[in-house]
């Protein structure tokens, strides 16, 4: 995605990767399993192996290329550590979720 740009008020912007998010593999009911698929090259030896599935996702940018939290939450996920989560509709409350921004 590095060789693209783009033209805003009439200047051109280069494309950049967001360095800090990553693809991930998914699980039955699990959808960030565990295995990340960075965007970027690294030093990560991870391998991917026979019968794992992956969500493989691309984040551009004409920022600086990180994301950080700020402002209000958009996304959420289960809590797989909490083992008492209940996810009924009248009992459902936020400290059952954790804030994820990918």
């Amino acid at each position: 995605m590095e060789s693209y740009e783009i033209e805003l008020n009439n200047k051109i912007i280069p494309i950049k990767p967001c360095k800090n998010l990553c693809g991930h593999s998914i699980d039955p009911y699990k959808i960030h399993a565990g295995k990340s698929v960075p965007i970027v090259k690294n030093n990560d030896s991870t391998r991917m192996e026979e019968n794992e599935q992956y969500a493989i996702e691309t984040f551009a940018t004409t920022g600086k290329g990180y994301v950080w939290e700020d402002g209000e939450c958009s996304h959420y996920m289960k809590d797989y550590s909490n083992t008492k989560s209940s996810l009924s509709l009248k009992n459902t409350k936020a400290k059952h979720l954790l804030t994820h921004i990918d």
